[in-house]
């Protein structure tokens, strides 16, 4: 059990962000302190955090393991399958209803926190079967980002283990993924793919973007602390186009000034539009 030591705990944050670029603080401090425990406990050290700031200097490498461990990529297609498909039978004629009304062929997605992938190449999935024939008429983009340049190393591979593909039927499995070695591992289909661009961002300090029409950040928020996550809803409102969607996660809720500025369209599946009164 690590002593509840916060100069030490704040020395080692500073320490990380030194050496990383990585602001710790954006994340809740229990759910830090359990990461550095593991990582205590695995290591075999002196459980403290004076501890760990001196094995870090010795062992530069356990850097990698440690954010490797912050930043948890756990992810599978079509994870939380009713979401997606209120995405495609609610959100997706809605939204295409619109582009259609201001003669927009344009759509603009973004996948906030995308891990390996999985998740914007299940969007791409989606587009493929809703649009269907008319797809070569719209100019899709599919932007893709996350912390973990070793995650979007793998995303961008596309490559992966037939466990991340259990929610999805054998039928689907042969139109959007070709076989590797066998049976064990599946690439998903380049018609699928050239949808997607891999970016590194940091949802807190990096860049701020513009012009989606639906952004997913699900089972993101749940780390950070309630301030940054209401200035994350404000972020995200401000990147959408009117009357553009935003999905969250199942255990996360909107909160600060981003309730008014957000309808929430499905309560279940945590689906809002953004409020074009407010814009």
């Amino acid at each position: 059990m690590i002593s509840n030591d916060e100069l030490g705990f704040n020395l080692l944050k500073k320490k990380i962000l030194d050496r990383t670029g990585v602001d710790c603080s954006k994340y809740k401090d229990n759910y830090l302190k359990r990461r550095i425990a593991l990582r205590i406990k695995a290591i075999g050290i002196d459980p403290s955090y004076t501890g760990y700031y001196r094995f870090l200097e010795k062992n530069p490498s356990e850097y990698d393991t440690l954010l490797d461990g912050i930043t948890i990529n756990v992810s599978e297609f079509f994870r939380d399958v009713d979401t997606f498909n209120a995405v495609k039978k609610e959100v997706m004629p809605q939204l295409l209803a619109e582009k259609t009304k201001r003669k927009s062929r344009i759509l603009r997605i973004w996948s906030a926190g995308c891990s390996i992938g999985e998740e914007p190449y299940t969007i791409g999935i989606i587009l493929y079967e809703k649009l269907g024939p008319t797809l070569n008429e719209f100019v899709i983009s599919i932007q893709a980002t996350d912390i973990d340049g070793k995650a979007l190393s793998a995303a961008k591979a596309g490559i992966y283990d037939a466990e991340a593909l259990k929610k999805i039927d054998k039928s689907r499995i042969s139109k959007y993924f070709d076989s590797v070695d066998g049976n064990d591992k599946y690439r998903i289909k380049d018609k699928v793919k050239h949808f997607v661009r891999f970016q590194k961002h940091d949802l807190i300090s990096g860049k701020k973007f513009s012009h989606f029409d639906l952004i997913f950040c699900r089972n993101v928020m749940i780390y950070f602390g309630r301030e940054l996550q209401s200035r994350l809803l404000l972020d995200f409102y401000d990147a959408l186009n009117d009357g553009g969607y935003l999905i969250i996660g199942r255990t996360e809720t909107m909160t600060g000034e981003a309730k008014d500025k957000f309808v929430c369209v499905n309560t279940r599946e945590r689906i809002y539009k953004k409020n074009s009164k407010n814009s």
